[in-house]
């Protein structure tokens, strides 16, 4: 008699991990989480663990949804041996965020980054630096020579059509150019001004070269004065140092002297100095 052999069935697992342990640890809200940070697609619920910052499934979305059991680490990652539990395992999460809602949030910052990464970054000029503007009270003006004018004068000459009289107008007559003529008149006026204008700068020039041989002449008899105002004072101070007693110097410092090594090349060297204050004191 025929024996009928049969082929043993494999049982069909679960696809979900399935658990009715709930962590202690207290629930978190998805509208805490950014559109970025959490996936509402009906059967494809995850959001990033709060703890470990990983990828993790949700369970139980029509019930009591609760974060799936996970690692610290990657199950696949080789280089740890003893791989952690995390901490927020089977922690509840309230989906208090809409799909609909999260979709929107989630094309909105799409948006935004694509319009942000489309910008080009402006290159920053720096400021220049520009100089404090003087006073109307502070301004110095600056005297124009006729020498001046006159190479203003034949610069425009040469640049201007009207002063060398190719501009003509209807009737073919030449004509005259405006700024020519001022600056014509302007080195005429110069020009004949020349002479008191150098007469009044030579007389300035003599009067300060007469002041400076005076300030010179002076000087000695000046110092001499002062020298004469101190002198009571000075010997008053030389009598009362001469009044105290001679005493060695510190043994830690050397003495100071209070008299020139060399009196003659000492005199010598004052009197060189005098000469060169004067000389100048008269230049």
């Amino acid at each position: 008699m025929a024996t009928t052999t049969v082929e043993p069935k494999a049982r069909k697992r679960r696809r979900k991990t399935r658990t009715k342990n709930v962590s202690p640890l207290p629930a978190i809200a998805a509208s805490k989480f950014k559109a970025s940070q959490i996936d509402l697609t009906p059967g494809k619920e995850h959001v990033i663990c709060p703890d470990c910052k990983t990828w993790t499934p949700i369970t139980g979305v029509r019930r009591t949804p609760v974060l799936v059991p996970h690692h610290t680490t990657p199950y696949h990652d080789r280089t740890t041996t003893t791989p952690r539990r995390c901490s927020s395992s089977n922690r509840r999460i309230i989906l208090d965020t809409e799909v609909d809602t999260w979709r929107e949030e989630l094309a909105e910052r799409a948006e935004v980054s694509a319009t942000v990464a489309s910008r080009r970054p402006t290159k920053v000029l720096p400021k220049p630096k520009t100089g404090a503007v003087p006073a109307v009270s502070q301004l110095k003006p600056v005297p124009v020579s006729a020498e001046q004018v006159r190479r203003v004068f034949r610069q425009h000459q040469e640049q201007c059509l009207a002063c060398r009289g190719e501009v003509k107008d209807r009737d073919g007559q030449t004509l005259p150019c405006p700024d020519g003529e001022r600056l014509a008149v302007t080195f005429l006026r110069l020009f004949r001004q020349e002479p008191k204008r150098q007469a009044v700068r030579e007389f300035f020039a003599r009067e300060r070269r007469r002041f400076d041989r005076q300030y010179a002449a002076a000087a000695p008899a000046k110092r001499q004065a002062e020298w004469a105002a101190v002198l009571p004072a000075v010997r008053d101070a030389d009598t009362r140092r001469a009044d105290v007693p001679f005493a060695p110097a510190p043994p830690e410092g050397p003495s100071v002297p209070t008299a020139p090594q060399d009196q003659r090349e000492h005199d010598r060297r004052q009197a060189e100095l005098g000469r060169q204050y004067a000389r100048r004191a008269a230049a």
